[in-house]
């Protein structure tokens, strides 16, 4: 800015004309925004004078531009300046002779205050200003707005630099407790904000002592009812400011809060609501520490949800339905015209409600407890008078129905007596009931609220709404049928027809069918709303009705429903044929008419044709297309005899342009549509339209995206299906190559390698010269020696197409046997030798191949090879042939196993062959293959004679016990019980390793034999082998892992379906103390190895640890409700400490406890200080080498990840060891430049995670 620039603005700013002002003002505001602004000392002298009379202007626009230019200044001028400018305003505002000048003063400094930045000038500032702020109460106390601000003042200073002013918490302390008492309210008020705030960066001691005082007034016997509700309100709001810090005040504050609400006098609402609000801050903020004070918070809840003295209710339950009704007419006009002002009785009903819903979400494994107690009190408060109480009586049924469907996915909670699903179910007809009844309530606002709760019901429970249909029906029509004039109409609308879409989803189609004729007139005139929201909710119904109407497409529309049909069809063409009107509405009506006509096209006669253009018509427009592709893949998907000759090769084309597209989405959706038109339409398209669409799909046949590549595939299977040899050519041409080269891809695997086994089997089916089964044989075999399947992954691939392909092969597999044993026996390379036995194997897990004894011989002749992948190769191989024939090959497997006791790397080998035999069988699940029981015990004899070997065997005999526990659970699992206590520590390894393989992610009938003696198994942890006490941690860590969800609530009974893992969380207590007990640094497992010049040391429990650690975190994820937090922190300190490998999981469980407890890690965060700055201070040896400076590099940004996780924890300011942790050393180069990386990178993710990728 130029001087002559800088002087004009000056000489205006003083300008009598309002107008010169208000423009300069405007243009320095301007100017301080640059940031490339400068200015000396002189030019900071005049612009903080200038601004400050500024301030005082009469003009409001002006003054109000002034404190805007104060907030910028006061980050461009020296901090000397800033100093005196602040203190200028201080005196403005305890000085001011207008109450004018010291409120714009009092505006002016906040925007100073929110503006400074952490520094030594806020250190100064801030104590500066609560000084004057604390000066100015002590000596206005009769001027009560001077007060007024500067308590105001106060509060923000704190809010912002609380912990920089920690030399003055003591007087602020004395200053602002005895303003509590003041008789004016509103300076009361204002302290006791002041106060909540102060709290959260008191040390514990002087928290302590504002907490003993409050609670001391409100034990004082004679205290008045104003001074009550002062400290029990501030009592609250300091609960909810400092969180876990005031759990050690709950024995003594809920009692009080109780007794309160009791003893209250008449007509002291006020004091109950600021109990009852207190409560809610206790359960939210401090839902660990309040558990124990769960039943008196939950009563007092309870006892004054119905609160209400100036009402009386009366409940006519076992009145007829009749007089009911007229009786509720009669209760709706009188409590219209019942009004009292002065009633605010309304606010604690309000209170209790939220308290309720607090407990509800915050103590989910009470939930029995709390939905015994709660559930039928909030369902008779449904008929509450006041609209806004009943509003938050509908919250707190969400949030209790929430609950009971979050544990109903537990299975272990299904079908027991006294769980929340099983009590819910029984009240569903009273809770449909009293839904009922709010659905003819006249207010909107109570029906949209009611509607939210049966949404939830029928989320939880689908079919609960099956027998009351009836009951419901005339809400649900008066609601889609509602003419009022409020805004709120629309949305009990929507409301209405989301319960609706979702219920005919849910529910049995013959649900519904008795109603439809009532039902479909409203949904119709819904589809035709003007506003768009409405419409596309009413077509989404429409979308649900179609299966209601025609569930099962082989069977023809019921008479009765046929003349909903039409109506149905016309609804839906209106909205699809209008051009001008919303995207949503748009794309719901061209998926529901691809609903309509996959479903019902053959009932729509001549409308076909012209529906088929419209929809044509949106295909070839970029807006609509997408739905468009969608709707015609349904339509095409449909048994019905859907004519789509007449738009055939246009759609077609169109779907084969879209391939070319870069919307991923649409690529997926156009495959899908092409392999649905071509199953059905394939034989009536042209050659020319089917080779370009196979021309583009085959572009995508690649191993980038596997997703598209199966889609494309899948089309080439259902085009090679119509048998017409010159597309199967262009296939043949275009696809083939690229499918060779994705067949080598060590990445294809699934129902990837699936679809393309399906591929080659159809290629040769095609019966064309250039795709015959040689050819495709050759290619397949030289594409799994090449190169690039190099991998054992790419070869296994290749392996499993020659048997598919294999398995169509015109003269039988023993030509193909022929050459693979050619190339066993002399073997080209190495490469071709591996192939050859992987192909073997698989075409004998297909296909018997006892006619070929000679090829179990060559296989086994190959484990002798000195090739470490051949013998790999051989030994998975012979295991597959074996079950081609377990009759057969096991025998001599065994025997094998048998006679390999002293060769423990041939013993290995076989073992890996049975293991392959039982991972078979168990995935096979019995439909294809069977171990009978005779073999069962052979192989269970051989294993657990066995478990003496070398450890890579014993860990092989151990997944095939587990593997085998899974086809035989209850002879495995009791053998394995006996061995628990064997002398041998092999054995004892073994046996609870086997438990690892046993535990599967999904139900299974191992489950409920491994209920009993799973804690036996569990139990090593305490072992005194450290091999057997890994194994243990190992078998614990599996469990939380695959049991996942049978980890979030204990199971009470002893039902058969409370499987295996259940019963490991009724132990955990247990079991926990032995885990953590491994996480600790021993010294006698810490050897030292003398190796001449230096010595080395070993430390043997570092594995251990770092197993048991790598648990302790599966336990954080599967089952945080069932951990005593503070005492995994504690551990978890330890972990900080240790090795490279143990910190960096530690770092990781520290970012996900800032995520599941936010109050617990801020109760630690202090000790957490010391471990993490000693990580970030180590330093590296001068001599130290690339590898060394890498792992350090990557520890300290795993420590920083902790940290940011960390500095984002709710009250993070109130930690001072924390936020001097982060000023000393993570804000300080060189790692500040780490920390802010780190901190983008995280934002980066967040903003990943929330973008749409469609």
């Amino acid at each position: 800015m130029s001087s002559s620039t800088l002087q004009l603005i000056l000489e205006k700013i003083v300008s009598k004309d309002k107008d010169f002002r208000y423009m300069a003002t405007s243009d320095l505001l301007n100017e301080l925004k640059k940031d490339g602004f400068r200015a000396d000392a002189d030019l900071e002298r005049k612009l903080s004078n200038v601004i400050l009379n500024q301030l005082e202007d009469a003009s409001g626009d002006i003054s109000n531009l002034a404190v805007s230019c104060l907030g910028l200044l006061v980050r461009k001028i020296s901090d000397p300046r800033a100093e005196e400018l602040i203190r200028s305003l201080c005196d403005k505002v305890i000085l001011g002779k207008k109450e004018q000048q010291r409120e714009i003063a009092a505006i002016g400094l906040k925007t100073v205050i929110k503006e400074l930045h952490s520094g030594p000038t806020a250190t100064a500032t801030a104590g500066s200003i609560a000084a004057k702020m604390m000066e100015g109460i002590r000596n206005s106390k009769n001027d009560s707005d001077v007060v007024l601000h500067c308590l105001d003042l106060l509060t923000d200073t704190i809010l912002r630099f609380g912990h920089l002013v920690g030399s003055s918490h003591g007087k602020l302390q004395e200053l602002l407790l005895p303003l509590l008492d003041e008789a004016r309210q509103l300076p009361r008020k204002k302290a006791l904000h002041c106060l909540a705030a102060l709290s959260t960066c008191l040390a514990d001691d002087s928290l302590d002592l504002v907490v003993d005082s409050l609670l001391a007034k409100l034990q004082s016997k004679g205290l008045k009812a104003d001074l009550a509700r002062t400290y029990m309100q501030a009592v609250g709001q300091i609960s909810r400011s400092v969180g876990y810090r005031f759990g050690k005040h709950l024995a003594m504050t809920v009692p009080l809060m109780m007794h309160y609400c009791d003893k209250a006098t008449d007509g002291d609402d006020e004091l109950r609501e600021y109990c009852l609000q207190a409560m809610e801050g206790l359960v939210l903020r401090l839902p660990h520490e309040s558990r124990a004070q769960l039943d008196p918070i939950l009563a007092t809840a309870l006892k004054f949800l119905r609160y209400d003295p100036n009402f009386e209710d009366d409940d006519a339950q076992d009145e007829p339905m009749e007089e009911e009704e007229e009786a509720e007419e009669d209760a709706d006009g009188s409590e219209q015209e019942y009004s009292d002002d002065e009633d605010v009785s309304w606010k604690v009903r309000r209170s209790a409600a939220k308290v309720i819903t607090a407990v509800a979400a915050a103590f989910p494994e009470a939930l029995r407890t709390v939905y015994r107690q709660a559930s039928a009190e909030l369902v008779s408060r449904f008929r509450e008078r006041e609209e806004s109480v009943k509003m938050d009586v509908f919250a707190a049924t969400i949030a209790l129905l929430r609950q009971v469907g979050a544990a109903s996915k537990h299975e272990a909670m299904r079908g027991e007596d006294s769980s929340p699903l099983t009590m819910l179910q029984a009240d569903v007809p009273a809770l449909l009931k009293a839904i009922a009844k709010q659905l003819r309530d006249k207010s909107p606002k109570t029906k949209i609220g009611v509607l939210g709760v049966l949404r939830e019901l029928v989320t939880v429970i689908p079919d609960s709404v099956a027998d009351h249909v009836a009951l419901l029906l005339p809400g649900i029509l008066a609601s889609l049928n509602d003419k009022s004039s409020s805004g709120s109409s629309s949305t009990l609308k929507i409301e209405a027809l989301c319960f609706l879409k979702l219920t005919l989803a849910t529910s049995d189609t013959a649900v519904y069918e008795p109603h439809l004729a009532v039902l479909c007139s409203p949904i119709f005139a819904a589809v035709g709303e003007r506003y768009y929201k409405v419409a596309a909710e009413a077509l989404r119904v429409c979308e649900a009705l179609v299966a209601v109407l025609r569930p099962d497409v082989a069977a023809a529309v019921k008479p009765r429903l046929r003349p909903v049909v039409a109506p149905l069809f016309a609804a839906v063409l209106g909205r699809l044929s209008a051009q001008d009107q919303d995207q949503e509405v748009k794309e719901c009506a061209i998926l529901c008419m691809g609903a309509v006509l996959g479903s019902l096209g053959d009932a729509l006669g001549d409308e076909v044709p012209a529906v088929l253009r419209v929809l044509l018509e949106r295909l070839r427009n970029e807006i609509t297309r997408l739905p468009a592709v969608k709707a015609f893949c349904l339509a095409a998907s449909t048994p019905l005899a859907v004519d789509f000759t007449p738009i055939l090769d246009p759609v077609m084309s169109e779907l084969t342009s879209f391939l070319r597209k870069v919307n991923r989405q649409l690529r997926q959706a156009s495959l899908a549509a092409l392999e649905a038109i071509c199953s059905k339409y394939g034989a009536s398209l042209s050659v020319a339209v089917s080779s370009a669409a196979v021309e583009e799909a085959a572009v995508l046949v690649a191993e980038t995206d596997m997703s598209l590549a199966s889609l494309a595939l899948r089309l080439f299977v259902a085009m090679l299906q119509q048998q017409q040899p010159q597309v199967a050519a262009v296939i043949a041409m275009k696809a083939l190559p690229p499918a060779m080269m994705l067949v080598r891809s060590p990445l294809l695997q699934g129902g990837m390698l699936q679809v393309l086994q399906k591929f080659f089997a159809a290629m040769a089916a095609s019966g064309i010269p250039q795709a015959s089964f040689e050819t495709l044989l050759s290619q397949l075999l030289d594409a799994g020696r090449s190169r690039e399947a190099g991998s054992k992954q790419a070869q296994q691939s290749v392996a499993q197409c020659v048997a598919a392909l294999t398995s169509k092969a015109p003269q039988g597999p023993a030509a193909v046997i022929a050459k693979l044993l050619t190339w066993v026996s002399t073997p080209p390379d190495a490469a071709c030798h591996r192939l050859a036995l992987l192909c073997l194997g698989e075409i004998g897990r297909r296909t018997d191949l006892q006619p070929s004894p000679q090829v179990a011989s060559a296989i086994a002749a190959s484990l002798a090879s000195p090739v470490e992948e051949i013998k790999t190769a051989a030994s998975t191989a012979l295991g597959a042939v074996a079950c081609g024939n377990l009759p057969h090959f096991l025998p001599s497997l065994l025997t094998r196993i048998a006679e390999t006791q002293g060769n423990p790397k041939q013993q290995y080998l076989l073992l890996q062959s049975l293991t392959e035999v039982i991972s078979t069988i168990t995935a096979a699940g019995h439909e294809t293959i069977e171990l009978r029981e005779v073999e069962q015990q052979q192989v269970l004899s051989l294993l657990l004679g066995n478990v003496e070997g070398e450890e890579e065997c014993r860990n092989v005999v151990a997944e095939c016990l587990g593997r085998l526990a899974l086809l035989h659970p209850q002879p495995v699992l009791s053998a394995l019980s006996q061995r628990v206590k064997a002398p041998s520590a092999n054995m004892r390894s073994v046996v609870v390793s086997a438990i690892r393989y046993a535990v599967v992610d999904k139900p299974h009938a191992v489950d409920a034999a491994l209920a009993p003696s799973i804690l036996t198994f569990l139990l090593l942890m305490g072992d005194a082998d450290r091999h057997v006490r890994k194994a243990a941690v190992v078998a614990l860590s599996a469990a939380a892992h695959q049991k996942k969800l049978l980890l979030t609530i204990c199971p009470s009974s002893s039902s058969s379906m409370h499987a295996a893992l259940g019963l490991v969380v009724a132990h955990l207590e247990q079991l926990l103390p032995l885990l953590y007990s491994q996480t600790a640094i021993r010294e006698d497992m810490i050897r030292t190895v003398d190796l001449g010049p230096f010595k080395h040391k070993i430390d043997d429990g570092l594995e251990l640890r770092k197993a048991a650690f790598e648990c302790l975190d599966i336990l954080l994820d599967t089952a945080a409700s069932r951990l005593n937090l503070p005492t995994f922190i504690s551990h978890l300190k330890s972990g900080l400490r240790d090795h490279y490998d143990v910190k960096m999981p530690c770092h990781l469980m520290l970012v996900k406890m800032a995520g599941v407890d936010p109050g617990a890690t801020l109760a630690a965060m202090d000790s957490l200080v010391e471990p993490l700055q000693t990580t970030l201070t180590a330093k590296l040896k001068s001599d130290s080498v690339k590898q060394e400076i890498d792992r350090h590099e990557d520890m300290l940004r795993s420590c920083l990840r902790a940290v940011d996780a960390l500095s984002h924890v709710p009250g993070v300011d109130a930690a001072v060891a924390f936020q001097s942790f982060m000023s000393r050393f993570v804000m300080v180069s060189p790692l500040k430049e780490k920390f802010l990386a780190i901190e983008k990178e995280r934002a980066e993710a967040e903003g990943g995670d929330k973008m749409d990728t469609s």
